[in-house]
């Protein structure tokens, strides 16, 4: 959501602007990151700018983020200086995005601001967590080890994205191709064959006139058709913004047969490995679970550690309130719990990453193996559909030639 704000600085005086955030309390934590004192925040509208109309000619990608982070740890780590490395980073790139970014960057440090600061600046491109750890790294005298575990970490979900992309890609792409053919030769090349062989006398099988009717039905319902999934697309998006029907809608993704072993997999390897991280970073436990709560995308699984976090503040153990949360599978929570008896979470967390991690590569696997042969036979049916319909009424009609 855009607020509006209007903020102070000594340096700068009053300044006004529009920022996104979750909730104007976000937007606050945001201004005084930057250093701003808050003067005034609400809701708002303003026309969109051309970064908001066409957000690929600046947005920064995933891959462009590893790069960076993994350069920048290996500069870092050679001795070389930060604005000697943004400069060469700067004028390496090929994403305009990253460019002004980094730009943006040496800006900040020309200032007298530290890298963290600003990065901070930039919520849209490093993520709280991003610059969390930047900032440990900075205090610790640890920024190269910092960046470089945020490069292994974003360079961990871009390949697990990759991956699951790879895996569907292939017979997603048979099956389309092979359903375009079919609606090409029922609108194109069938209807006139079954005219001249209507005439001739000859029997046309009625799953034939009746899939041919569908087709000219579609063609020319086409664009009422077309808008109506639109219309549908928009309310859903409309529908999903209430908080009741998102959470219903995450708790049908975990409970869903196959989507759901995905979702809690995916979801437990990355929050294990981001509260790894951060331990070994040097954050606190109650700080390293907050910030990896933040890059969880499931309500569910959210309130499930949302619940650990209350229950940690107040003393209780982080293992113990994960237990009234049957969508966490039993063996996450007794290894958190003794991870967290044996003062060993950070050791516990990162082997629970992995070894979700290797789940679900396993579970991509899995879905592989079955969607080939699932696709196959998808085509196998699709050829003989075609085969019938159209060789059935060619005989048919050969033999009412005299």
């Amino acid at each position: 959501m855009q607020y509006k704000y209007v903020a102070y600085t000594l340096k700068e005086g009053i300044v006004k602007g529009w920022l996104e955030g979750r909730s104007e309390l976000d937007v606050r934590e945001q201004l005084s990151q930057e250093g701003y004192k808050t003067l005034l925040v609400k809701t708002g509208w303003h026309p969109p700018s051309l970064e908001d109309l066409i957000p690929s000619l600046v947005k920064v990608k995933t891959g462009e983020l590893v790069r960076f982070s993994r350069q920048l740890a290996t500069m870092v780590l050679s001795g070389a200086s930060l604005v000697t490395t943004l400069e060469m980073l700067s004028s390496d790139s090929n994403s305009r995005g990253m460019k002004r970014v980094i730009m943006s960057i040496r800006t900040t440090l020309d200032e007298g601001g530290s890298l963290s600061e600003a990065l901070a600046k930039h919520p849209k491109v490093f993520s709280k967590l991003y610059v969390t750890v930047v900032e440990v790294g900075e205090m610790t005298g640890g920024l190269g080890t910092a960046l470089e575990q945020l490069a292994d970490i974003l360079e961990a979900e871009q390949e697990a994205k990759a991956k699951a992309i790879r895996t569907l890609m292939y017979p997603l792409a048979i099956i389309g191709l092979s359903t375009v053919t079919l609606g090409v030769l029922m609108v194109v090349a069938l209807p006139p064959l079954l005219a001249v062989f209507d005439q001739m006398g000859a029997d046309i099988p009625g799953v034939t006139k009746f899939a041919v009717k569908a087709m000219a039905s579609i063609k020319e319902n086409f664009l009422k058709m077309i808008i109506g999934l639109f219309a549908f697309f928009i309310f859903i998006k409309l529908v999903s913004r209430f908080p009741t029907v998102n959470l219903w809608i995450h708790m049908f993704m975990v409970k869903a047969p196959v989507l759901g072993s995905f979702v809690v997999s995916g979801e437990l390897s990355r929050m294990a490995r981001t509260v790894s991280m951060l331990l070994e970073a040097g954050v606190s436990l109650a700080e390293g679970i907050r910030l990896a709560i933040s890059g969880t995308k499931n309500r569910i699984i959210q309130n499930a550690f949302l619940a650990a976090e209350d229950s940690l503040l107040t003393g209780h153990g982080f293992a113990d309130a994960l237990k009234d949360y049957p969508v966490l599978p039993h063996m996450f929570v007794e290894l958190v719990g003794l991870g967290e008896r044996s003062n060993s979470l950070q050791k516990t967390m990162n082997d629970l990453s992995e070894a979700y991690r290797k789940q679900l590569e396993r579970q991509l696997d899995s879905l592989l193996g079955m969607l080939e042969p699932a696709s196959t036979l998808v085509v196998g049916g699709i050829v003989g559909f075609i085969a019938f319909s159209m060789f059935v009424p060619i005989y048919s009609g050969l033999n009412a030639v005299p």
